[in-house]
């Protein structure tokens, strides 16, 4: 990201604060009628996601028009994964730029479901496993979308009828690095890359390991991402920004959203007062909404190094204690929701594998994913027109019944399900079972 005018930052942060606020207290920013009354002006407090517009794009490090940038909603893939049928994944919407001028008029209906990592997301509704939903923008695939120069002048004024209202402006800028974290060569004022930032923020995607001849494919089909836990072939391809849409997955994303400014959980602290900062001054791993405003993730693969009919004495009762907590997987292996799952109870005792593709592109799949979070996805968020997008079990139900439960209920009403009346929560379980019955 580069430098800003530090309002636009406070800007940018307070509007995180206040969707957090609105998730804690429901009535204290979109004043909801209770029950609440669909189309009322104050039941839409937030605004469907929209695309970027170039210019928001290359104000924070990325060039929109990369060929490194693919798959731009709003320029490509109106059709096809993850819409399915007749489904689009965006359209043309003049109300846009109205509502967010830092947009284009190109409203995303691609709804993608996810977990938090640990449950400890800032867009919890109080349940265990805590719903998200993200709005797919595009894929970068080397780290040469990152902007290596750029500057942008913001705020200039000279006028005024004496010729007083004069201000130079803000210069919004990056210049060669390097980045002593990440390598890039593309840093701000500083010294900080956007992609050093992104970087810090991890989606978590689970590719299906069977493949179509019934074979279980222990590791990715890229040299530098296998575990020697198991063998190299056969594999599951990782070569293009296809393998990550939903029909490939065998279970719904994870989210890495625990680094977050609002809650302190990223550890920031930039005051040079010891009494406010004992440790020195942190400035990283940054926080989701403060410092990454495209909401992007690195993507991060993960696998399992065994079979889900594994007779290992060491992985089989693990890989039997995670799925009657969690569920399985389309592949038959446990559903993964949380960090302890993957790093201390599957990778620590070599059940388990996680890898990223190198940045310079030459594994040839997705490296970060442009998949802003919705904040807040009550109060019009998730539009009426706007279709889920999750992985479904052989059998074309639902994986996670609770993804389908929260995007009806914010669909419809706007709200979570908690936050239903009696009479809402029928006319939700009645949306539920028909939509289950179409799959």
């Amino acid at each position: 990201m580069k430098s800003t005018s530090k309002y636009a930052l406070l800007f940018a942060c307070l509007l995180a604060l206040a969707g957090l606020l609105f998730l804690a207290v429901p009535n204290l920013a979109a004043q909801q009628d209770a029950p609440p009354v669909i189309g009322d002006a104050d039941d839409n407090f937030n605004p469907p996601p929209c695309d970027y517009n170039d210019t928001f794009y290359k104000d924070n490090g990325l060039d929109p028009n990369s060929p490194f940038n693919v798959g731009r909603f709003g320029t490509s893939r109106q059709t096809g994964p993850p819409a399915t049928g007749s489904q689009k994944n965006w359209v043309a919407d003049s109300n846009c730029v109205t509502k967010d001028p830092n947009r284009r008029n190109f409203r995303i209906l691609a709804t993608t479901g996810g977990n938090a990592d640990d449950g400890n997301s800032p867009f919890t509704n109080g349940t265990p496993e805590t719903v998200e939903f993200i709005s797919i923008l595009s894929f970068v695939t080397k780290q040469d979308a990152f902007e290596s120069s750029y500057s942008r002048t913001v705020g200039a004024i000279h006028g005024g009828l004496d010729g007083d209202q004069q201000n130079a402006g803000t210069t919004i800028s990056i210049t060669p690095g390097p980045d002593p974290d990440t390598g890039a060569t593309s840093v701000n004022p500083r010294g900080i890359s956007m992609q050093g930032i992104v970087s810090n923020f991890e989606g978590y995607a689970a590719l299906k390991q069977i493949l179509p001849n019934g074979t279980f494919a222990g590791n990715p089909c890229a040299a530098d991402m296998q575990s020697p836990l198991a063998p190299p072939t056969p594999c599951f391809p990782v070569n293009t920004v296809n393998t990550v849409f939903t029909p490939n997955l065998r279970q719904d994303w994870r989210f890495a959203t625990n680094r977050n400014a609002m809650d302190g959980s990223d550890n920031n602290c930039i005051s040079t007062d010891t009494s406010v900062c004992p440790n020195g001054v942190s400035d990283s791993p940054y926080g989701y909404f403060c410092d990454d405003l495209l909401g992007m993730w690195i993507l991060t693969y993960f696998w399992f190094t065994q079979p889900p009919n594994t007779t290992d004495p060491v992985c089989a009762p693990i890989f039997a204690a995670i799925g009657a907590k969690n569920g399985f997987t389309t592949d038959g292996t446990p559903i993964i929701l949380t960090a302890f799952e993957l790093n201390t109870e599957l990778e620590a005792n070599g059940c388990g594998a996680e890898g990223k593709e190198n940045v310079d592109g030459s594994d040839g799949g997705a490296v970060w994913l442009v998949c802003p979070a919705i904040p807040d996805p009550r109060a019009g968020a998730i539009a009426l027109d706007a279709f889920l997008d999750q992985v479904h079990q052989s059998n074309g139900a639902p994986q996670n019944i609770t993804l389908l439960i929260d995007f009806l209920s914010l669909k419809i009403f706007g709200v979570f399900p908690n936050e239903l009346t009696l009479s809402q929560k029928s006319q939700l379980n009645s949306s539920v079972a028909a939509a289950t019955a179409a799959q």
